[in-house]
Formats: structure tokens, sequence, C-alpha cells
């Protein structure tokens, strides 16, 4: 395990893991380097335990083939050389773009699902259309417009669901208070393991297609 040490202007220890060989120590420039090193042995159980979840999460990531195959619901649906007659002769990109229209064109099935359980639950929706991003599932703003990731269709039902409700559910608190958590509770009585579930997925949203 690599340790860099950063000394600055500051009265705390800091430490960041970096990745799971390397970690980051910030630390005041007058402490010594024998308090550092009971500060990252005191640690060193919090820095294993973190490390095992990033090898989880790596392991669970390697199961998806996303250059190779299409994904629902986290099943394979077809691959992706099936998408066009001359997918093998693309470019990277265009093959990035090609994967990404198959997943546009797949999106029908998370607007049907939405328009289900919106009016199942009684919410207001006016619009539903794809996002785009490699930071957010999905989105609501007050005209009742409601945004849904089109890579959301590789996740499991239940996380789906669990993320239409949640934006959903902005349609009567338009923030992450306390009530808007009660809100959520109604639809998804376990939406405090559903959310936590979804940080092993986050990956895909950075994926490029």
């Amino acid at each position: 395990m690599k340790v860099i040490t950063q000394r600055e202007k500051r009265k705390t220890l800091l430490l960041k893991i970096v990745s799971k060989n390397e970690i980051l120590i910030k630390a005041p420039l007058r402490l010594s380097d024998s308090k550092i090193n009971e500060f990252i042995l005191s640690k060193q159980k919090w820095v294993d335990g973190k490390i095992k979840k990033m090898e989880a999460l790596e392991e669970f990531a390697g199961g998806f083939n996303f250059e190779k195959y299409i994904y629902k619901f986290t099943e394979i649906v077809m691959e992706t050389k099936n998408i066009s007659l001359d997918y093998d002769s693309l470019s990277a990109s265009k093959k990035n773009l090609a994967i990404k229209k198959q997943y546009i064109e797949m999106f029908d099935i998370l607007k049907e699902r939405a328009i289900s359980l919106a009016e199942q639950f009684n919410f207001k929706v006016n619009q539903i259309s794809y996002l785009s991003s490699i930071y957010k599932w999905g989105s609501y703003n007050d005209k009742g417009e409601m945004k849904l990731n089109y890579k959301l269709i590789i996740l499991p039902k239940e996380l789906i669901d669990y993320v239409i409700i949640h934006e959903l559910c902005h349609s009567k608190h338009m923030n992450h208070k306390p009530q808007f958590w009660k809100e959520v509770e109604k639809y998804c009585p376990n939406y405090k393991t559903l959310r936590k579930n979804m940080k092993n997925f986050s990956f895909i949203l950075k994926t490029d297609f």
C-alpha cells in the first residue's frame, strides 16, 4: 500500500483512499511522522474494509461487458454486433453511439413503467423523456417534466421502480428534506436498502455509450 503524505496548513489529520493501492494523508505542517504513522495504524481496519468493498464492486462491474452485449434488467438481451450490419467495421466512437441509440430505442419500457407508477400512486407527471448524464439517474422539475437516464434499463426492476418513484415524489417535494423521504417511504418502505444498492451500479453512469 503506497502512502502519500501531504503537509499543509490544517489542524487535523485526513485520510483519503485514492485507490485500492494508494492512500493520501493530509497532515498539519509540524506534526511528527510518528504521530502520522499512529494515525494510519488506527485507521487500518477501516481502510481494509473500504478496499474490500472497492474490490467487490470492481468484480461486480466486471460481470458486465457493454462492448459485447446489450442488457435489460441486468440480463443479456442481444449482442452488440447485431445492432447493425456494419457494426464490426465502425470506429470505437461510432460503436458507442450505436449502443446508445439501442438503449434509447428501449426507453419506451421505462416510460411505460413511469406512467404506470404515476397512475397507480396518483402522481402528477406531464412529460417523460430520456436523460443523458454521467451523474444522474433521473430528474423532475416544477413543470411536471420527468427525465430518466436511458441506462436505467440495465438495472434490476426494483431499482428502476425506486428511481421512478423517487423522481415522482419530487412532484410533491422539490427537495430532499425529511418530508420528501417520508413520501418516498410510503411507496418504497425499503428505500434505504434500494438507495444503497444503487451505488453498486454507479459505474454504469460513467461507462461510455
